[in-house]
């Protein structure tokens, strides 16, 4: 996913970003070099699978663990 983002304004270190559908997405300003308003810019979002599966296994490893410490199998 692909999003078209204009920066808004400032707000106590959040900048916060239009969307061309007008919605509101606030990021860390410390995230930015030269932020200005009307600053544009691209955002892309991408599902990370393999990251996910990650989590999901080290989720059930620790799962076992726990049982294993609390004499559960």
């Amino acid at each position: 996913m692909k999003k078209e983002l204009t920066l808004d304004r400032i707000e106590e270190k959040m900048a916060v970003f239009l969307t061309e559908e007008e919605e509101e997405i606030r990021l860390p300003a410390a995230w930015f070099e030269d932020l200005h308003e009307g600053m544009a810019i691209d955002m892309s979002l991408a599902e990370n699978e393999d990251r996910e599966a990650a989590s999901l296994q080290e989720a059930e490893d620790l799962l076992v663990e726990i049982k294993r410490m609390n004499g559960g199998g």
